[in-house]
Parts: structure tokens; C-alpha cells; sequence
């Protein structure tokens, strides 16, 4: 099996978990892990007890990789998934065979988020339809403080906080509009 990436290089068997067996390429240290191997291994180990942390990052450098790849294990075009929820980079699953490349350090990234028990929900229509509106949102955020200016957008945003929360929201935006 050859890697997605470097083409030519040979990947290797590497245990990634207990009961979790992904194949390596020693070149640029992305990861393959065939579906099966995936399932065997949520079955076996079930829902992870680590917590969701704040893991910092920016010791871990993820070199997520856009270009267009091919499965290594039957040769179809892979898709790429934004992981979303924080994650600023995208996994790449074949639709095939359904196996998933991880570039260097993608794991250990969802691991310390506490996403790689639930990595087979990325690929989910309602896992991407929320990635979709983070997105939207944080687009519109920016839409706005570039239209008000940082500070005035603050201050909207407590404003708006303050609204939500108040037992007589109705009355007073009513107020606001008269």
C-alpha cells in the first residue's frame, strides 16, 4: 500500500491505539486507517473516557494537505470533510471502501479533543451542516466588526447578551423600535 501523498513511498503497519491498526508512510507521517480496522476498533474499545480539553495546538503541527488524493486501498478519489468544532483542518475519507487518511498529526489533534471516537460522524450529512453554520457565523462576525468597527461590535454583542436574558426582551426591543 502506497501513500496517498508521496506516491512512492511503501506505508507501514503501525499500532496507532490498543486494537487500532493504521498504516504509516514514514516520509510524511500521514496515516491510513481502513474502515474495518476503524469499526473493529470502536466496537472493541467503545466511547473513549477521555474528556474534551482545551489541548494547546500549537505544539502539534497538522500539515493538512488539499491536494486531490487517491485511496490507497482501491485506487477512488478521496473526499475532504472540515472537521469543524474548533478543528481547523479536513480529513479525507473514500467513499468507497469508506477507509480515512489522516495527514501528520490529525489524530493526535481529535484525540485531544476528545473527536476521534466520533470521527465517523464528520462524514455525516448533519455533522457538515453544522461545520456549514459555524461557518456561516463566524463569517457573519466578521461581516460586522469589519462594518462597525471592533469596539461597537462589542458592545452590540452585550447588548444583544443582555436582550436574550432579560425577562422583558419583547417589551423592550418594542421600546428600541418606537
Amino acid at each position: 500500500m502506497y501513500c496517498p501523498i508521496c506516491k512512492h513511498t511503501a506505508m507501514h503497519r503501525n499500532q496507532l491505539e490498543e486494537n487500532l491498526t493504521a498504516y504509516e508512510c514514514s516520509q510524511c507521517s500521514g496515516r491510513w486507517i481502513a474502515s474495518y480496522q476503524y469499526w473493529q476498533w470502536q466496537e472493541k474499545s467503545g466511547k473513549s473516557l477521555l474528556a474534551s480539553s482545551a489541548m494547546d495546538d500549537a505544539r502539534l503541527s497538522v500539515q493538512d494537505n488539499p491536494k486531490a488524493k487517491l485511496c490507497p486501498e482501491c485506487g477512488h478519489f478521496l473526499r475532504r470533510f472540515p472537521v469543524g468544532h474548533g478543528v481547523e483542518f479536513s480529513l479525507d475519507h473514500c467513499g468507497n471502501c469508506g477507509g480515512i487518511w489522516f495527514d501528520k498529526n490529525e489524530w493526535e489533534v481529535l484525540k485531544g479533543r476528545g473527536l476521534h471516537d466520533d470521527v465517523h460522524k464528520i462524514f455525516s450529512e448533519i455533522w457538515q451542516n453544522q461545520v456549514r453554520q459555524e461557518q456561516q457565523a463566524r463569517a457573519m462576525d466578521e461581516m460586522y466588526k469589519a462594518r462597525f468597527g471592533p469596539s461597537d461590535y462589542a458592545k452590540i454583542i452585550d447588548v444583544k447578551q443582555w436582550l436574550q436574558a432579560h425577562p422583558l426582551r419583547s417589551e423592550l426591543l418594542a421600546f428600541l423600535k418606537a
